[in-house]
């Protein structure tokens, strides 16, 4: 019987509060995440270490489980809002008119 591989799973760790305000260590912990500004998100492979800094520091962050890590290309056009509107292809009219 063949043995399956999990798929290697990320954590999506996003700062949502400032640290401010808290021990030089749990600052130290928001470090060697890589989070130094609100609203930054970042993906940490899980493992025990990984899970270990999120709890020192869990009031900050919002975390999520995802199966692979987007680009910081793929998170910017995953923010932008909608445009509104919504550009018909040239055309398009005269073929239903023809019908």
């Amino acid at each position: 019987m063949a043995s399956v591989t999990p798929k290697a799973s990320w954590f999506k760790i996003t700062l949502i509060r400032s640290g401010i305000g808290m021990t030089e260590r749990q600052n130290g912990v928001l470090k060697a995440l890589g989070l130094r500004h609100r609203m930054k998100t970042v993906y940490h492979p899980v493992s025990p270490d990984t899970a270990g800094m999120i709890m020192k520091v869990k009031e900050l962050l919002a975390v999520s489980e995802v199966d692979k890590p987007l680009t910081p290309a793929e998170i910017h056009a995953k923010r932008q809002p909608p445009k509104g509107y919504y550009v018909e292809e040239p055309g398009a009219l005269r073929n239903i008119e023809s019908s």
